[in-house]
């Protein structure tokens, strides 16, 4: 068989991936997959900390200067992703 017809086609991927789902280990992740820099606690106070800094800015944005709001929103959100903080109801540690 030529090297470029190998069976690595797109409906072998596609198949594996079906396999993957119908057993259930499709969103399966290894323990050395991600180790969190921060502690889950850490995590969780960056957080709640940039939904709060996020709704302060939307009221600024909404009933005060507009400026300020997105500035503060922004910044919120460059802190939380920058802490590796995010929503993730799936994440184990």
């Amino acid at each position: 068989m030529a090297e470029h017809a190998k069976e690595n086609t797109l409906e072998t991927t596609i198949a594996n991936l079906t396999n993957e789902r119908e057993a259930g280990t499709d969103n399966a992740q290894s323990d050395s997959a991600y180790t969190p820099v921060f502690s889950k606690q850490v995590r969780t106070v960056v957080y709640v900390l940039g939904l709060i800094a996020s709704c302060v800015g939307l009221g600024f944005m909404t009933f005060g200067d507009a400026a300020v709001g997105g500035y503060i929103s922004t910044v919120a959100g460059f802190l939380a992703s920058g802490l590796g903080v995010a929503y993730n109801p799936l994440r184990k540690n």
